[in-house]
């Protein structure tokens, strides 16, 4: 058994930035919309691996 941890299915790329399918980017969207910030910002950064501080930018881009 490995400690490796898989790759994240949405790998954060520093120059581009996170980059997520529209229909996850909707489903971060109503997340947020339902008062579940905390929850979206952690499946961004499951998605992504990208970072706390990052994931959270980038939900706040989403709902801004």
């Amino acid at each position: 058994m490995s400690n490796e941890k898989s790759a994240p299915p949405y790998p954060y790329d520093e120059t581009v930035g996170i980059v997520l399918p529209e229909e996850i980017e909707q489903e971060i969207k109503a997340l947020v919309k339902s008062g579940r910030k905390v929850e979206a910002v952690q499946r961004v950064f499951n998605l992504t691996r990208a970072g706390l501080k990052n994931a959270k930018d980038y939900v706040d881009g989403l709902s801004g």
